[in-house]
């Protein structure tokens, strides 16, 4: 790949630079060939996308994680026992390091995650509600406490405040909380960050929706977001592992977030602007639960393992949206108040009257794109339409 700019070549060779600062001569050259092929091979593909050359560069870069930590990675498995480095093991040593130090999944530990909350009642006073989603639990006076009962009304993505503050200052950055509230700030930076409160508590400790952590945040840093059943969440240098590998999370994270994401879309570049979600709907989903009902099947040649959102409007300024892994072949199955949709290529397109039968529906890859550039991850599929079924 041809990098259009001196800036971006200088960005590259002071962070190489210090990534290898203290090694000997040859160590260093070898780990400075790795971490620039790295780099590059990430900024091409990041170029498939729509990035410029300098952007494609510049993210990739991030990606690559604080140069200082590489350094000191590399240099513990430098000193490795020799019999380790014979030109075959030594490479292999290479890649598997680079890959956990340069955003592996292995490289931070997994945020322990709840994904159901505790049942609190909603009390109403004056007429008893009847309805077969819900059950009474008590009822004093005039006032009537109930539950919902319907499956998932408590289900999410939650995480404890103990989690997050351990890591989060583990990577360098600051969480502070008070009374519920927590406010976190990012590693290496004086301005911008998050602030949420507690969404409930369980024995004593609070926890927060996952979604509104990212929601909450505001820098002018790239905020990315990967994988679709345990979801990465990279703010510049802190990256959130939510659950472990095996973990099911998907619809129960993105969805959730969908309405936060289409407003960042409709304000593609302002990275640092306090964005309020859109008003309108999401496929509401347990953590593992597959939506039930008509489905869209859309061919999208993305890669295995991305993660799509299909965003249509309603009525008003409102909007529906919903999200789903890629599977093997390009295949992503996406659910719609549509039975027929019409793709376009511009979220000015969007509306909620059918045009020769179809309603007009954009596609948006949300894995690896920064959250203020979401307007890069729009794409066409290959089919025109698409008919549940």
């Amino acid at each position: 790949m041809k990098v259009q700019t001196v800036a971006t070549c200088q960005a590259l060779n002071t962070y190489l630079r210090r990534a290898t600062w203290g090694l000997p001569a040859p160590r260093r050259q070898e780990l400075w060939d790795e971490l620039e092929e790295h780099a590059l091979t990430r900024a091409a593909q990041l170029g498939l996308h729509g990035f410029s050359s300098q952007d494609a560069l510049t993210q990739a870069i991030r990606q690559l994680g604080p140069p200082e930590r590489v350094g000191l990675g590399m240099a513990k498995v430098y000193a490795m026992p020799q019999l380790l480095f014979a030109a075959g093991p030594l490479a292999v040593a290479l890649s598997a390091a680079l890959y956990a130090l340069a955003g592996g999944r292995d490289a931070v530990s997994p945020l322990p995650v709840l994904t159901q909350r505790p049942a609190k009642p909603t009390c109403v006073r004056g007429t008893v509600p009847t309805s077969p989603h819900i059950a009474v639990v008590s009822q004093q006076g005039r006032v009537t406490c109930y539950t919902f009962n319907q499956p998932g009304a408590y289900a999410g993505v939650f995480l404890s405040a103990a989690d997050l503050q351990r890591a989060v200052t583990a990577q360098g950055g600051q969480v502070t909380l008070q009374n519920g509230h927590l406010t976190l700030s990012l590693p290496g930076q004086t301005t911008g960050g998050g602030s949420v409160s507690a969404f409930f508590s369980k024995d004593g400790a609070a926890y927060y929706d996952a979604a509104s952590v990212v929601r909450s945040l505001r820098t002018l840093l790239p905020i990315t977001l990967q994988g679709f059943r345990a979801p990465q969440l990279q703010v510049g240098g802190l990256t959130l592992q939510l659950g472990a590998r095996r973990t099911e999370l998907g619809r129960a994270f993105y969805n959730p977030l969908g309405l936060d994401l289409a407003a960042r879309l409709l304000r593609s570049g302002q990275a640092a602007a306090s964005v309020d979600p859109l008003p309108g709907e999401w496929v509401a989903a347990a953590p593992g639960q597959t939506p039930t009902g008509p489905l869209h099947a859309v061919q999208t040649g993305l890669p295995k393992g991305e993660v799509v959102m299909l965003m249509t409007k309603r009525d008003g300024q409102n909007y529906a949206v919903d999200t789903a892994e890629v599977q093997a072949g390009g295949l992503v199955q996406l659910q719609s108040y549509a039975a027929t949709l019409r793709f376009v290529k511009d979220p000015g397109q969007l509306g909620p009257f059918a045009c020769g039968g179809a309603v007009p529906g954009l596609l948006v890859r949300v894995s690896g794109v920064p959250l203020d550039r979401l307007a890069t991850g729009i794409f066409l599929p290959p089919q025109s339409t698409s008919t549940t079924r």
